[in-house]
């Protein structure tokens, strides 16, 4: 919390102001300096409560988001994770977050963050179970297909693990985002309680005739009212997530300047907060290593653009691009090597002048996927193979030698009606694909047609 730029003046505590009234007339210094003492130890007691419980309370919470999002950020590396030792690595950093959440005696925290963690030993170990497969040697080309086929269903299965993690880790941040809220509520309504025996207190004060009564009222609208004021109007900007504001000069009441610092602190950490949650969402929705839309992102707006009344001719497309033979780029120069490969596919996927609305997500791996609005078969046509060459231009840096050269195999499904429903059109899209990558890769293949986009040069 900043310091205030006024001068620092001395303070007084409300018990002091009792005595000094005392001087005064005798019967009412004495109504004065119990209402007054009264209203001193409410006013300590809230102060006390709020440094030693409510803020510390704050503070443990800005913990536990920010575990929240490297749990969140460690799930997606372990599912995005190729190599066994990485993944062992990644998790028993979650294992570790995990346990941490024992500490605060959050029992939802605790038992949500246990299920994350077993989520992604969960997905390890299919992680692990896939390539097995895949590195076994098979006697037959059957044998290959039924491997393949467990493969896939393995990747399906790390893929559920992984979306039910994702969900544990949004309802840990609601429950955050929800306990905050309480907590601004709980100052505000003390806050607020004490505004209401201070004007019962003032109403008293107003029958004391004279001079003595007007400069009563003019020193508790400048340092009790004000700052009061300025308290609430503080914890309703909370409420509304604006930045607070720090009064011009320090209350001269020591218990109201601690209750002003306490607020100031609490928007601060509040705000935190609220970009500690807009960050978790902006992770939700976008590929890290790419920028561009994940895959939950994908299925969410294929499914908005599909069950809209009418789909307007042409129609939507679906292109999913594969780059060809991904695993030996890795294999020879390296994962960085490979990342920057994806880097620069997504960097195509964004130029491209798509002349419609569309959506650029990573499906998986190396896998990308396109969604075009008001699309026809032959435009999807001509922008896929308008893509294809476009990969097929680029030049990757390896770092420990030439360029690398990248080619991609691309499958284009069409869907025209609202009776096309997003698992049917993606598994067109897939089954092209497939075509694609069999007869040759680096081509173009159309769902449904037995004839594609002839193999690039």
């Amino acid at each position: 919390m900043e310091e205030n730029s006024a001068p620092k003046r001395r303070q007084l505590s409300l018990s002091a102001v009792a005595r000094f009234l005392l001087l005064g007339v005798v019967a009412y210094t004495l109504i004065a300096a119990a209402f007054s003492f009264v209203f001193l130890k409410r006013i300590e007691t809230q102060a006390n409560f709020t440094r030693d419980v409510q803020i510390p309370l704050i503070l443990t919470q800005t913990r536990n988001a920010v575990k929240i999002e490297r749990l969140s950020s460690l799930v997606r590396s372990i599912f995005l994770a190729k190599d066994r030792r990485l993944e062992r690595q990644i998790q028993l950093q979650i294992q570790a977050l995990a346990q941490g959440f024992s500490f605060d005696h959050n029992g939802f925290l605790v038992e949500r963050s246990q299920k994350v963690a077993e989520e992604a030993k969960t997905i390890a170990k299919l992680r692990q179970q896939a390539r097995d497969k895949e590195n076994a040697t098979q006697p037959s080309p059957s044998a290959n297909s039924i491997d393949a086929r467990a493969v896939d269903e393995l990747d399906r299965l790390a893929t559920q693990a992984y979306e039910r993690a994702i969900r544990d880790l949004d309802a840990m941040g609601t429950q955050l985002s929800g306990d905050a809220a309480v907590v601004a509520d709980n100052i505000a309504s003390e806050i607020q309680n004490s505004a209401g025996y201070m004007q019962v207190g003032w109403l008293l004060i107003l029958v004391v005739p004279g001079l003595f009564a007007v400069t009563i009222l003019i020193a508790a609208k400048h340092h009790l009212a004000a700052p009061i004021g300025a308290a609430i109007k503080n914890l309703e900007r909370i409420g509304r997530n604006e930045p607070v504001l720090t009064l011009e000069r320090l209350p001269l009441i020591s218990e109201l300047a601690m209750i002003d610092a306490a607020i100031v602190a609490y928007g601060q950490v509040s705000d935190d907060l609220h970009r500690t949650n807009s960050i978790l969402q902006g992770l939700a929705e976008k590929d890290p290593l790419t920028g561009l839309a994940n895959r939950r992102t994908f299925e969410s707006y294929l499914a908005a653009v599909l069950t809209r009344p009418a789909i307007s001719s042409p129609g939507v497309a679906i292109m999913m691009i594969d780059i060809d033979h991904f695993k030996s780029v890795n294999d020879t120069f390296g994962h960085l090597a490979g990342d920057r490969s994806l880097v620069a596919v997504a960097n195509v996927l964004t130029s491209v002048p798509w002349q419609a609305n569309h959506l650029a997500a990573r499906y998986g791996g190396e896998e990308f996927v396109v969604v075009l609005e008001e699309c026809s078969l032959e435009q999807a046509i001509e922008r896929a193979e308008w893509l294809r060459r476009s990969v097929q231009e680029l030049n990757i840096e390896t770092g420990t030698g030439p360029f690398l050269r990248l080619t991609a195999s691309v499958g284009v499904a069409v869907a025209s009606s609202v009776s096309d429903q997003p698992p049917d059109i993606i598994a067109r899209a897939d089954r092209a694909l497939y075509t694609a990558k069999k007869n040759g890769r680096n081509n173009v293949q159309v769902a449904s047609l037995d004839i594609g986009i002839s193999k690039a040069g």
